[in-house]
C-alpha cells in the first residue's frame, strides 16, 4: 500500500465534508443520504451577515430511495445552512429524480436537469456520489454476482469501471469469467 508523503507546511482556509451513507429500509428499498459541509477556521462575512469560525456555511443533504432496479422512487433534499435564505428555494426541484435510474448516463441526466439556476452546485454536487454509493449497495449484498449472471452485457456492473475491476484484469478472471477479456497484445 502507498502512503501520501507528509505535507508542507500549510494554514487551513476551507473545509468541506462530504458523507454518503446507505441503508436497506424496512420495506426492502433501499435509502441513500449524503451530506456537504463547508467551513471555515476564520469567522466569513457574507452580504448579510457573518458565519462563525467552524460554523456550517453550506449544510445540504439528500435523501434518495431507490428499488431493486436502481429507480429512484423517492427524492428530497435539505438546506440546513446556507449562506442565503433564498438559496432554500430550490430544494424541491429534486423531486424531478423520481423515475430516474442509477445507471451509465446518471451524472449527465443531473447536469441538464440543475445546470446553473435551475438547481444548487452543492445539493447537484452530491448525486453522482450517491449513484456510486448506490453501486457500492448492489455491489456489497451480491446482487451484481448475480445479475452478472442474467445480463447481456456488463452496463449493470462495476466492471470495467475503475483499475482494479478491468475487464482483462485478476479479479474479473477470477470472480467473474464470463465478462473477462484477454488482455490486449
Amino acid at each position: 500500500m502507498t502512503h501520501a508523503p507528509p505535507p508542507s507546511a500549510r494554514t487551513s482556509l476551507h473545509s468541506r465534508r462530504i458523507h454518503c451513507e446507505g441503508f436497506r429500509r424496512e420495506d426492502g428499498l433501499l435509502e441513500l443520504e449524503a451530506t456537504l459541509i463547508d467551513t471555515k477556521p476564520m469567522p466569513l462575512q457574507l452580504v448579510n451577515r457573518v458565519v462563525p469560525a467552524l460554523q456550517p456555511i453550506h449544510q445540504m443533504r439528500v435523501r434518495l430511495v431507490i428499488n431493486a432496479q436502481r429507480e429512484i422512487v423517492d427524492a428530497t433534499a435539505f438546506s440546513e445552512h446556507t449562506p442565503y435564505a433564498t438559496c432554500a428555494g430550490v430544494e424541491t426541484v429534486y423531486r424531478q429524480l423520481i423515475g430516474l435510474r442509477i445507471e451509465p448516463g446518471f451524472t449527465q441526466q443531473v447536469k441538464r436537469l440543475f445546470r446553473g439556476i435551475a438547481g444548487c452546485t452543492h445539493i447537484t454536487e452530491l448525486l453522482p456520489l450517491m449513484a456510486s454509493t448506490a453501486f457500492q449497495l448492489f455491489w456489497a449484498d451480491g446482487s451484481f454476482a448475480q445479475q452478472n449472471a442474467r445480463a447481456s452485457e456488463q452496463r449493470q456492473t462495476p466492471l470495467g469501471g475503475c483499475h482494479a475491476l478491468r475487464l482483462d484484469g485478476d479479479v474479473v478472471r477470477t470472480y467473474f469469467p464470463q465478462f473477462h477479456k484477454a488482455p490486449s497484445a
